[in-house]
C-alpha cells in the first residue's frame, strides 16, 4: 500500500482515525486472530501522530505569518490606529512564548509603540468631555498596560480601572470584558460583580457565544485568587455547555467567536471531551489570507492570542519581574492596588494599616472612623471604594475629570457651592480630634486618585463651610 502524506484533513476524518486507533488498540483478541491488524493499528497510529504534528506546524506557521503581517501594518507613529492596544497585547504575549524571533519588534520598537499607546490614552482622557469615554475601549488600553507590566490603576496619576468601574455597564459582554481587565490588574471586585458573572454563566443559553466565553475568561481569572477558588466548581457546567456549541466545521459561528472560545476553554479538563480544539484552530487557520492577515489588525491580533499558548487569560499570570505572580498569600483582588514600579523594596506587596474618618459639619455633628488593612501604595480612591462596601455611611459619589475623580457627595451630604459647603480631604500624622481640628495646611496636596497611602496614615474627609 502506498502511503500519501496528508497535509490538511477535515477534522471529522481526524476524529474517525483516532477512534479507529483506540478501537484497534483495545481489541487484543482481534490482534491475535489476524496479525495484519497489528500492522493496520501501527499504521493508523503513525499517520495520526504525523497528522497531529503537521497540524501543529500549520498553526505555528499561521501565527508566524500573522505576526509578520501585524508588524508590517505598523504606522509611522509606531501605532496601529484604533487597534494599537490589541496588537501590542498579541506581540508582547508572543514574545513571552518565543525566546528569540526576528519577526517580532525589538525592545526599542516595543517601547516606541507603548509610548504611542500612552499618548492615545492621554488624548482619550483629555477629550472625554467632547467624546465620552467608552468603557470597552478603555478596557483594551488597561489590558494592554497590564500585558506590558504597567499598572493601569496608576497611569500618570489616573486610575483607569476605577474610571471603567465608575460607569454603569449595561451590556453583559462589555461588563465581562471590563471585569476581566479589573481582575487582571488585581483591582478590587465587588461581590455583586462576581454574582452578575455567575448569573450570566448559569443562563448561558440566553446569551451569545462571545458573551459566555468572555464571562468564563473573567471567572477563571477571579478563581486564581485563593479566596475565590470555589468558583472553579461553578465553571464546570458553563464551560461544557460552551464547548458543545462547536459546529461541524470546527468553529463557533465566526472567526472572532472561535478565537475567543479557544482562549476561554484552553486547558479546562472538564470541557476537553466535549469539543475538538485542533478542529477549532484548523477552522481559524483555514480562513487566513495569503498575506498572513485575518481581515484586519484587530481581528488578526485576537486570532494570534488564540493560536499561541498565552492569550487574554494569561495576562494576570505574567511575572513582570516578580518571583511568583500567583502565590496564595497575595491580596491584590480584595486589597485593590499595588505599585508595579521598582523602587527597592517598594515593589514588594505588603499590607499597611490606615484609618479613614468622616466628619460632618463645621462643629462636627457626625463622626465616623474605620481602620483598614490594605496593600501599600493603594490609591485613596480605592480605599474609599472598600470603605463604602464595608459601611453604608461611607457611600460616596464622584465626577470624572481628565485629572481623576472629584468627590462631591459622601454619606448623603452633597457639596453646596452656594452655601460654601465642601468636602475637604486631609492627610494627617495622627487620628483627627474634633476638639483640635486640623489646619488647612494639612489638606491633601493631590486628588483621591493620586493620593497613595502609607503605613500609619490617617485620612479625614470633612464636610464643612469654608
Amino acid at each position: 500500500m502506498k502511503h500519501v502524506p496528508v497535509v490538511k484533513m477535515d477534522h471529522g476524518i481526524l476524529i474517525w482515525l483516532v477512534t479507529l486507533c483506540v478501537a484497534l488498540g483495545n481489541s487484543q483478541e482481534a490482534q491475535e486472530e489476524d496479525p495484519n491488524i497489528n500492522w493496520l493499528s501501527t499504521k493508523v497510529t503513525t499517520d495520526t501522530s504525523s497528522l497531529t504534528s503537521t497540524l501543529q506546524n500549520d498553526f505555528e506557521s499561521s501565527v508566524q505569518k500573522a505576526l509578520s503581517w501585524l508588524v508590517s501594518q505598523r504606522e509611522s507613529d509606531w501605532g496601529w490606529r484604533n487597534e494599537t492596544p490589541t496588537v501590542l497585547m498579541a506581540l508582547q504575549l508572543a514574545k513571552e512564548t518565543r525566546d528569540s524571533n526576528s519577526i517580532l519588534p525589538n525592545a526599542l520598537e516595543m517601547q516606541l509603540s507603548a509610548k504611542q499607546m500612552e499618548i492615545e490614552i492621554v488624548t482619550l482622557l483629555w477629550r472625554h468631555n467632547e467624546i465620552p469615554i467608552v468603557p470597552p475601549k478603555l478596557t483594551q488600553y488597561a489590558l494592554a498596560l497590564s500585558t506590558l507590566c504597567q499598572d493601569p490603576r496608576q497611569f500618570h496619576g489616573h486610575d483607569l480601572i476605577g474610571t471603567i468601574q465608575h460607569h454603569e455597564i449595561v451590556h453583559d459582554l462589555d461588563f465581562a470584558y471590563t471585569t476581566l481587565a479589573a481582575c487582571t490588574a488585581n483591582a478590587h471586585l465587588r461581590k455583586k460583580q462576581i454574582r452578575r458573572l455567575l448569573d450570566i454563566a448559569n443562563a448561558a443559553k440566553d446569551h451569545n457565544i462571545d458573551t459566555v466565553a468572555m464571562v468564563i475568561l473573567a471567572l477563571r481569572c477571579i478563581s486564581k485568587d485563593h479566596r475565590h477558588r470555589n468558583l472553579q466548581h461553578s465553571l464546570r457546567r458553563p464551560t461544557i455547555n460552551l464547548a458543545r456549541e462547536q459546529q461541524p466545521d470546527g468553529g463557533f459561528g465566526n472567526l472572532y467567536n472561535t478565537a475567543l472560545v479557544v482562549q476561554a476553554l484552553q486547558n479546562i479538563t472538564d470541557a476537553s471531551t466535549h469539543w475538538n480544539e485542533s478542529a477549532a484552530k484548523y477552522y481559524i487557520e483555514s480562513r487566513q489570507d495569503p498575506d498572513g492577515a485575518f481581515t484586519d489588525p484587530g481581528l488578526t491580533a485576537n486570532v494570534v492570542l488564540s493560536l499561541q499558548p498565552k492569550g487574554l487569560g494569561a495576562i494576570r499570570t505574567l511575572s513582570c519581574g516578580k518571583s511568583s505572580p500567583d502565590v496564595e498569600n497575595h491580596v491584590e483582588l480584595d486589597g485593590l492596588t499595588s505599585s508595579l514600579s521598582n523602587h527597592g523594596n517598594d515593589s514588594e506587596i505588603r499590607n499597611v494599616t490606615i484609618t479613614y474618618t468622616l466628619w460632618v459639619g463645621t462643629n462636627v455633628t457626625e463622626n465616623y472612623t474605620m481602620s483598614l488593612v490594605v496593600p501599600r501604595n493603594t490609591s485613596f480612591y480605592n480605599v474609599m471604594v472598600m470603605a463604602m462596601e464595608l459601611d453604608p455611611h461611607y457611600t460616596f459619589e464622584a465626577s470624572e475629570w481628565p485629572n481623576g475623580h472629584y468627590v462631591h457627595s459622601i454619606a448623603g451630604y452633597k457639596e453646596e457651592p452656594m452655601g460654601y459647603h465642601y468636602w475637604l480631604l486631609y492627610r494627617l500624622p495622627e487620628l483627627p480630634d474634633p476638639q483640635a481640628p486640623p489646619g488647612n495646611h494639612l489638606v491633601a496636596p493631590v486628588g483621591v486618585d493620586g493620593l497613595l497611602i502609607e503605613e500609619g496614615d490617617h485620612y479625614l474627609f470633612w464636610y464643612k463651610k469654608l
